[in-house]
């Protein structure tokens, strides 16, 4: 039983590094690139998201909604690189680890 709520909260924990991640590469891509690159609409919802991990339960968690996260910065990352390519913006925008 024990090991059972430790793989638990481990679980939890990824899940919202997951989510922190996805936050975490938008927004500072957003410092990157300035401001205006990435729609505000868009970057006010992840700072939403940002400040609402602070509640996150491990009763909340839904895979869905952390995989629907995830697509999201994807589609947006994508939509930024072929933005950048037509740009002819060949800066580095990441300089930290690569997953």
């Amino acid at each position: 039983m024990i090991f059972r709520r430790f793989r638990q909260k481990n679980s939890t924990r990824h899940v919202r590094l997951r989510v922190e991640s996805c936050v975490s590469t938008i927004l500072s891509l957003n410092e990157h690139l300035g401001d205006g690159k990435i729609k505000p609409e868009i970057i006010q919802q992840f700072e939403r998201l940002q400040e609402s991990l602070k509640f996150v339960t491990d009763e909340s968690v839904d895979e869905r909604d952390i995989t629907r996260i995830e697509d999201a910065t994807n589609q947006l990352l994508s939509e930024i690189r072929t933005s950048c390519e037509e740009d002819s913006l060949h800066l580095p925008l990441h300089d930290g680890r690569t997953h």
